[in-house]
């Protein structure tokens, strides 16, 4: 019985942990230099087009890939402070191939990007979204 009962904890963690929208607990901010955790999902610059598949603001994220309205980047991460993560997105859109540098910071509302001296806020989606 016993056996059982410690399957089944198990059983309960490994699906929690396959929640798409599990969010970080409050207070387990990250040490200097270590990454910034960003849930993946989808948001949105405009928190009004997030139910739109169509919308040109959309940004998701699944891992280390972001996928914008017209390109698709590979983040690689190569440093950062608390609270941020610096690094140089891999990209390719447009028929071309592009780097951008920049600094990713996560917020419980959702992303920033901070990139060439300006910062763009993405409101994070609702999973029915």
């Amino acid at each position: 019985m016993k056996t059982s009962g410690t399957v089944l904890i198990l059983s309960a963690l490994a699906i929690a942990a396959c929640v798409p929208d599990a969010v970080p607990e409050s207070g387990s901010d990250p040490a200097p230099g270590d990454p910034v955790p960003v849930i993946d999902g989808r948001y949105d610059l405009d928190a009004a087009q997030c139910g739109d598949p169509n919308s040109q603001t959309r940004m998701t994220v699944q891992g280390d890939g972001f996928e914008f309205y017209e390109s698709s980047c590979t983040f690689g991460r190569k440093g950062g402070q608390s609270g941020a993560s610096e690094g140089v997105m891999i990209c390719l859109g447009e028929g071309r191939r592009f780097t951008r540098d920049l600094r990713l910071e996560s917020r419980p509302e959702g992303l920033v990007l901070h990139e060439n001296g300006s910062q763009r806020v993405y409101a994070r989606c609702p999973a029915s979204a």
